[in-house]
């Protein structure tokens, strides 16, 4: 039995004894001599290629061969996009948790759904004035639903205190109502002396 199926085995990878192993190949002079024009040609193309990107002023990207599939549906581009978003986490320090927020795949959806020539993002001062204060006005115009239910149905201010990550005392300010909590306002400690 175990001769049939090292018989078959032969038969499906060659006789061990038609080729030796290649450990036991020598190599001849012509295929040194080969081997040493190829490398000179290799050494050729490396110095021919740097002086067209020197000569050249413009940064060459080595590109693969795309498919016409690829190409209609831009993969290379979405490629490259995905790297940058994933050099913008990285560089920033993110949290790579961002990527679950909706607002996130929002807007991305809404830049590539919308053709918007010559946009540029918003920059660190117009993201933590403007825009943040409209975020704000925002916010407050969501929540005055729930503020207008105070009247009604009355309103209660709890004082909470805590400490924050580098253990300093805070004081949060919470209206609570039938319909939920509402932070008002947090305070340190600190600036409001010992009592």
């Amino acid at each position: 039995m175990a001769s049939t199926s090292q018989h078959s085995l032969e038969e499906t990878q060659g006789s061990t004894t038609d080729q030796p192993p290649l450990w036991d190949n020598k190599t001849t002079a012509a295929d040194k001599l080969n081997l040493q024009q190829l490398d000179a040609a290799y050494e050729q193309k490396k110095v021919e290629s740097k002086q067209k990107k020197s000569s050249c002023h413009v940064k060459l990207k080595r590109k693969g061969i795309a498919t016409p599939i690829e190409r209609d549906l831009g993969v290379e581009v979405r490629d490259q996009l995905d790297q940058e978003i994933a050099r913008m986490y990285c560089i920033g320090g993110l949290p790579f948790n961002l990527a679950r927020n909706p607002h996130y795949l929002r807007a991305f959806q809404f830049a590539s759904n919308n053709k918007i020539n010559g946009y540029v993002p918003p920059g660190y001062n117009n993201l933590r004035t403007t825009l943040l204060q409209k975020e704000k006005n925002n916010v407050h115009r969501l929540l005055d639903p729930l503020r207008s239910t105070w009247k009604e149905k009355g309103v209660s201010i709890v004082i909470d205190d805590w400490s924050d990550p580098t253990r300093k005392p805070l004081i949060n300010f919470i209206a609570t109502s039938s319909n939920g909590p509402l932070l008002l306002k947090t305070v340190s400690q600190t600036t409001l002396g010992p009592d």
